[in-house]
């Protein structure tokens, strides 16, 4: 095989273990938001420092590929919504079932169903927008929900902080 097939290959057999970073990097907010006190606030603002240069950068980088590659905004938006559902679940399941058949030789089946269409039988994304429930919403859903609490959480926190340093 030549280099890039190999890189290739290379590719699509660790592709989807980026998905336990990805599942690690969905959780880090909530993570921190709980570890936060007095005494971790200056190491808690430099972490925050480095995620946004690094959102930041990942920002731009988007834009010049967006821009290079000469698709819509809301077409690679769209596609960035897929690689994270995807990433969160559907690449987590897979790495699940190889680690099992290797580990433990055990074989999950898997299923094919038939695709209904849409309402609107002439958009190419109609299968897409039809939410049907699927263990593999579970990893996602969880992530959202973790973060959504951890927000409430952290709000309520830094109120009761304020309160109370304004009561002193």
């Amino acid at each position: 095989m030549k280099l890039l097939q190999r890189i290739a290959y290379l590719n699509v057999g660790i592709y989807p273990f980026t998905s336990i970073f990805l599942i690690v990097y969905c959780f880090l907010p909530a993570l921190s938001s709980s570890q936060v006190n007095s005494s971790s606030r200056a190491s808690m603002l430099l972490f925050l420092t480095y995620l946004l240069i690094i959102t930041l950068t990942l920002c731009m980088r988007a834009v010049l590929e967006i821009k290079w590659s000469g698709i819509a905004l809301e077409d690679w938006w769209r596609n960035e919504q897929f690689w994270l559902i995807g990433g969160t679940s559907a690449h987590l399941a897979a790495v699940i079932q190889g680690l099992l058949k290797v580990v433990a030789g055990i074989e999950i089946s898997l299923t094919l169903t038939s695709k209904s269409r849409g309402d609107d039988a002439d958009d190419e994304f109609a299968d897409l927008y039809i939410i049907k429930w699927s263990s593999l919403m579970i990893p996602p859903i969880t992530i959202m929900i973790t973060n959504l609490i951890a927000i409430a959480v952290g709000f309520s926190r830094h109120y009761i902080a304020r309160h109370r340093s304004g009561a002193d």
